[in-house]
């Protein structure tokens, strides 16, 4: 009994410090600032916030300084780039941290608070596995396609659907997955109890949702907003710094995906989802790209000149493709 009581207070303290850390940078006149902004962003493309916030605002600030404290004439020269927006995302994670604290408070004020946190893992769980299966072709081609093109935000909605993916396609999987049968049943029978408790009884309240579900979501909302305009930031860090922009703009310290999606998934998905992995080697090279190794002026011969404009040339090649990519220069019909 001394031991489960001392577990207790362990997650107890671990708790109130994350808290801490979080009151030290929320704040709640940002969290309301982009409030109106948070709600507008797209229902199809809210992610779910699994990043360490602390370490986000110190990332976003970094990156914003790079990128604005040595580069505001030259960034703000790039047509569709809103200087001021990306000036204004220390204040943004701020507004997220202020959303986090929400969702910590309504977790512990709530009945049903740590089963929803709960069934948040197993859904985090069947999902990964559903990533692994479809990765391995070892889904039909319908199953793939409901995996990666139709996952719902919902976090009973989405459950309930991997619950059904994972038992509908039992017998291909068998010895394959890694999430066991009793995963399965804990999912579906969490889900079931959340939803009597909701009211729900299998089809959403027409009241609307309760505190803890609006809050998960407006968090989840804050975390995308933050994630899109940061992801503008790099891309202009790219055009600054080139290959070695990540360490002056540092990614978002979120869990990335153990596997890769498949060639076969349809092109606007796969765009989305490819271009975080092949966003690195394909940056732009630095704005100098002179090699120190063989100046122009110390073999003045033409082949080496020669040389030297093919790397221009392809210096500006690179250039237009990642003008084109951030929708700065229509690409050629």
């Amino acid at each position: 009994m001394a031991e489960d009581d001392g577990g207790k207070s362990e997650t107890s303290e671990k708790g109130s410090a994350d808290a801490t850390d979080l009151e030290s940078i929320s704040s709640q006149a940002a969290y309301e600032a982009f409030l109106v902004e948070a709600k507008a962003v797209e229902p199809g493309f809210i992610e779910e916030c699994c990043a360490d916030i602390v370490l986000t605002y110190q990332a976003v600030m970094r990156g914003v300084e790079n990128v604005l404290g040595s580069g505001t004439v030259v960034i703000g020269r790039l047509p569709n780039i809103n200087v001021v927006e990306l000036s204004m995302l220390p204040r943004l994670a701020q507004g997220l941290a202020f959303a986090a604290l929400q969702v910590d408070r309504e977790l512990e004020a709530a009945s049903f608070g740590k089963l929803f946190d709960r069934v948040q893992q197993l859904r985090r769980k069947l999902r990964k596995a559903a990533d692994a299966l479809a990765e391995a072709r070892l889904l039909p081609d319908a199953d793939v396609d409901e995996v990666w093109l139709r996952g719902q935000h919902d976090v009973l909605d989405d459950c309930s659907a991997l619950v059904a993916l994972l038992r509908r396609n039992e017998a291909r999987i068998s010895g394959r997955s890694p999430v066991v049968a009793s995963d399965i049943a804990e999912a579906e029978q969490i889900v079931g109890k959340l939803r009597v408790m909701l009211g729900q009884q299998g089809v959403e309240s027409e009241g609307g949702s309760p505190s803890l579900i609006r809050a998960v979501e407006l968090r989840d909302r804050f975390w995308t907003l933050l994630h899109q305009r940061y992801d503008v930031l790099w891309r202009c860090g790219a055009w600054l710094y080139g290959r070695a922009v990540d360490d002056r703009v540092p990614p978002l310290p979120v869990r990335q995906a153990l596997i890769g999606k498949a060639r076969s998934v349809p092109a606007e998905r796969e765009a989305s989802q490819a271009e975080p992995e092949q966003r690195r080697p394909s940056s732009p090279p630095q704005l100098v790209p002179a090699s120190p190794a063989s100046p122009p002026t110390s073999v003045p011969a033409v082949r080496d000149s020669t040389r030297h404009l093919h790397e221009l040339q392809r210096d500006l090649e690179r250039k237009a493709r990642f003008l084109v990519r951030i929708g700065v220069v229509a690409p050629r019909s």
